[in-house]
């Protein structure tokens, strides 16, 4: 379906406007002493408070469902529809912004900022770019509370291909190197197949 830009942006936003949406979708998780995992991934990127921002929420849950159930070859949201939320795996809120000391990028590239709080005891500030339906960022600075688990450093690459948001998350953490973590493909929920007996409706 085509993307039309949301209305009422703050002007600042607008290298960043076809990420602001609902997504829905599903991926696999895997890393040094975590198995491999299906999971489902709800994002909300939005800019309703019209400030010079984005604002993100992120919840991900593994999946019921074996490792095996993914099927990267199928939209994200019919992959989402069609799995069981299981034990929230992740949850995360923050802000992403293009720099202001930037604000006329380079042959259409934008310099971006971010800060993110984990629920799980990080708060990360997060830099990168964002250059048309493409993104990457990498961790900045780096606190954590007395009890979380150690993380060392992340990047997350991402692109609007068909449609759809795919992202891969990289990770160093729990002293292992940087090595892939999580990849997803999320579809808009206008987007999405929607039937009525999902099978994990009730949990949505």
């Amino acid at each position: 379906m085509a993307f039309a830009i949301p209305e009422n942006l703050a002007p600042e936003t607008y290298p960043m406007a076809w990420l602001v949406d609902t997504w829905r979708g599903a991926g696999l998780l895997e890393y040094e002493g975590v198995d491999a995992s299906a999971y489902l991934h709800e994002l909300r990127i939005d800019n309703d408070n019209g400030g010079p921002y984005l604002h993100i929420h992120s919840n991900v849950w593994l999946a019921q469902e074996p490792a095996g159930a993914i099927d990267r070859d199928i939209p994200g949201g019919r992959m989402y529809n069609q799995l069981t939320k299981g034990q929230l795996w992740s949850s995360c809120s923050g802000y992403l912004r293009q720099s202001p000391n930037f604000p006329d990028g380079k042959d259409g590239r934008y310099v971006l900022e971010g800060i993110v709080s984990f629920a799980a005891g990080h708060a990360t500030t997060w830099a990168g770019f964002i250059k048309g339906p493409q993104f990457q960022i990498v961790a900045d600075a780096i606190a954590a509370t007395p009890s979380a688990a150690t993380f060392e450093g992340g990047q997350i690459m991402g692109g609007y291909v068909e449609s759809e948001l795919f992202y891969a998350y990289d990770m160093a953490a729990f002293g292992a190197d940087m090595r892939p973590y999580m990849s997803a493909r999320l579809q808009r929920v206008s987007d999405m197949d929607t039937p009525g007996n999902s099978p994990h409706a009730e949990n949505a």
